[in-house]
């Protein structure tokens, strides 16, 4: 210890208030399994901590000694725990007769073990759970309960003996709740497909379905070992259960629930990682000489309009041509997305949220507009600020498709249409002096697309670039394998899919490092990379 300072002092009480109470209250919480105990508890912690700092003391290490007083006064309260429940009637809640007299219970049920009875029925099933109720909480007698339930009055007597120990267990210990009862994991959640009625986003918009997803990610868990892990009580955790369920994301197996879809742990992330980074070099040049090789003869396409610059144009060549094969590589493999009895065609993973991999990886592929008539489509690039870009709706994307393919002027415009012209004005497009629309992004016209992609596939770089990518996507499926259920093995192609969208950003990585591409000045209002195809 050193001597005492006070404004030293005040800011270490300060330090306990910012830093440690919300800490403190969710120890006792995972201590005592209950709120009311767990606020007087961190109460206690706190005021103990608060005192010996006012006194003068100074610790040399000022967080391994708060979670010292933190256990010490656990202990206390523990002990003082045990001595209660031993000064009660010394009855066992396991050995009494199940009668209709229930005189003696209710001596025995005073009003703290009422609370712990009331805690440890949370976590009983439905069918055990209310017969307990019925019998203890509902005052009711057994052959009224058996009645009601359609038993015989033998089961609902057996169900409420063997239940009435696992009550005993509960109740004479402090219930370790699973971290994620009180601290949710960080994880992102990607989709692809056509969703409907909402799913599967709205199935994951709080914490606690996403930590039962979690929880049951290759750990096939009953809902009452659902309910203990995660402190929630059975009855909330039911309706979670079949809400996830309904949504296809949880799947029942054998009375258990597991997760129906990948989450790609830290480890697994880390391991795809180095796979995809060991020859990525090597395919990265692979995919700047077929670009570079390919780029006039794509320029005659027309393509490029408003005077784009080549190294401007080959962020879009670069992305779509490793694009392109990485989807013909999955649709070989038949990764494609699934069916759903709730309506749509979606596909769906998890990803850990951590810091292990050295680069920014994640892309975004976004789109908008008709099939019918025309699409427009952005790349978002998140190493370089580019996760929010502006896009257009539906409207705006038909009327710039129209403009283009009907080579209309401004004048043209009628009083409907110019709101949305102004809309696209000097953000998409622009127009010259003669009054015609001039697009600032590339246009694939129809017929353009197949063309620009006959034309890199007579190169004889792209074959050697899609065996790298088939190569890489095998060694991608075998690590899944390892870090998967069985269960998900039939969907494991869209998975693996899914992680070679990362591949792009690694070649865009390589090229600016080489210097091959430049990053733009403004990159949330650049164009690159933003194309409009019409049908």
């Amino acid at each position: 210890m050193v001597s005492p300072n006070i404004e030293y002092i005040e800011k270490l009480i300060q330090a306990v208030s910012d830093d440690y109470v919300e800490k403190l209250y969710y120890f006792c919480l995972k201590k005592t399994g209950n709120t009311t105990e767990a606020e007087d508890l961190a109460s206690d912690i706190t005021l103990n901590i608060i005192t010996a700092l006012r006194k003068g003391t100074i610790p040399t290490s000022f967080s391994a000694w708060i979670w010292k007083i933190a256990r010490n006064r656990y202990s206390v309260w523990s002990n003082k725990k045990h001595k209660q429940l031993e000064s009660l009637s010394g009855a066992d809640i396991s050995a009494l007769d199940i009668t209709d007299e229930k005189t003696s219970e209710a001596d025995y049920l005073v009003s703290e073990e009422i609370k712990l009875l009331r805690r440890e029925l949370a976590f009983i099933s439905q069918d055990y759970r209310n017969i307990l109720v019925a019998f203890y909480i509902d005052d009711r007698k057994v052959d009224v309960i058996a009645k009601s339930l359609r038993l015989p009055p033998g089961t609902v007597k057996s169900k409420l003996f063997y239940s009435r120990k696992i009550l005993k267990e509960g109740m004479n210990m402090a219930r370790e709740f699973g971290e994620r009862s009180y601290k949710p994991e960080s994880i992102r959640f990607m989709s692809s497909g056509s969703p409907a009625s909402g799913y599967p986003w709205r199935a994951v918009d709080r914490k606690i379905p996403k930590n039962i997803l979690l929880q049951a990610n290759n750990n096939p868990s009953t809902i009452a070992e659902l309910s203990i892990e995660l402190g929630i009580a059975a009855p909330y955790m039911e309706e979670e259960v079949k809400l996830l369920t309904d949504a296809t994301l949880l799947r029942e197996v054998g009375g258990k629930y597991i997760s129906n879809f990948f989450i790609a742990d830290k480890e697994c992330q880390l391991c795809v990682y180095n796979a995809q980074r060991r020859d990525s070099k090597q395919r990265s040049r692979m995919f700047d000489a077929l670009i570079d090789s390919s780029m006039g003869e794509i320029k005659k396409l027309g393509i490029m309009r408003s005077g784009m610059r080549d190294i401007d144009f080959k962020w879009l060549l670069l992305t779509r041509a490793i694009d392109n094969i990485k989807n013909s590589c999955a649709v070989l493999q038949n990764a494609v997305t699934f069916k759903r009895p709730n309506g749509g065609t979606w596909g769906f993973m998890g990803y850990e949220i951590h810091e292990l991999i050295p680069e920014a990886i994640t892309t975004d592929h976004s789109g908008c507009g008709s099939n019918q008539i025309a699409m427009f489509w952005a790349y978002s690039y998140y190493a370089y600020n580019q996760m929010i870009r502006a896009m257009m709706s539906d409207m705006h994307v038909i009327l710039l498709a129209d403009l283009i393919k009907n080579d209309r002027v401004v004048s043209s415009l009628s009083d409907s249409e110019f709101p949305y012209w102004k809309d696209i004005e000097n953000k998409f497009a622009h127009s010259d002096e003669s009054g015609h629309v001039i697009p600032d992004i590339a246009v694939f016209e129809p017929g353009v697309t197949e063309k620009m992609f006959d034309i890199l596939k007579k190169h004889p770089l792209y074959s050697q670039a899609e065996k790298m990518v088939y190569e890489l996507f095998n060694e991608i499926q075998t690590i899944l394998k390892q870090y998967s259920n069985p269960i998900l093995h039939e969907q494991l192609n869209y998975y693996v899919s899914m992680f070679m969208s990362d591949i792009r950003m690694m070649l865009i990585n390589d090229e600016v490092e080489a210097g091959k591409l430049i990053i733009p000045e403004f990159p949330d209002k650049s164009t690159i990379c933003m194309y409009l195809e019409i049908v």
